[in-house]
């Protein structure tokens, strides 16, 4: 996440890390949609007008790692 910050020129306020701190390890930390993509699902099941909605990841974590999370989110969904 910081080398695309970095590539796109978003800097961190300075004025932003003194208030409210910096720690490296919640940037660096891993966190999946699964509650937002169960939540979504339901909400569009519900109303046909919709139709099909797919899925685009951004692969910030890395290609591996949100192939391997798509796995296994498939596997202990119930869809």
């Amino acid at each position: 996440m910081l080398a695309y910050a970095n590539r796109f020129g978003i800097a961190s306020s300075a004025g932003i890390v003194r208030k409210y701190g910096f720690s490296l390890t919640n940037l660096l930390g891993t966190a999946g949609p699964d509650k937002f993509i169960l939540d979504l699902q339901k909400a569009l099941s519900s109303d046909p007008q919709f139709g099909d909605v797919a899925v685009h990841f951004y692969t910030f974590g890395g290609l591996q790692a949100t192939a391997q999370w798509a796995e296994r989110f498939i596997r202990k969904a119930s869809f």
